[in-house]
């Protein structure tokens, strides 16, 4: 039973691949024309020295906050996991 499960997903997922890849062929070329104004306007537009910062803090402000939000979450899920741990005794070593 195991093996026709895994051979089902493995024919799944090759599937999904190939549909994939198929249509990443008729996808639209890129249009580069926001890196050249974000990157030649940076210093006019947000007054910073730094480039990297303005267009981190400025341009992406939102997504930003948004990877923050999650960075914050991750640190207090693996705070509270770890003095749980702590609290039951696991991972305390004392010397006998």
């Amino acid at each position: 039973m195991k093996k026709s499960i895994g051979i089902l997903s493995l024919l799944v997922i090759t599937v999904a691949f190939i549909f994939v890849g198929f249509k990443m062929v008729d996808m639209p070329s890129t249009y580069n024309g926001a890196a050249e104004i974000i990157v030649n306007e940076t210093q006019e537009k947000t007054g910073a020295i730094n480039s990297v910062t303005s267009i981190v803090f400025d341009f992406r402000g939102y997504d930003t906050l948004g990877e923050s939000f999650v960075l914050f979450t991750a640190v207090c899920g693996a705070t509270a996991v770890l003095r749980k741990r702590r609290a039951k005794g696991v991972g305390n070593h004392e010397k006998e």
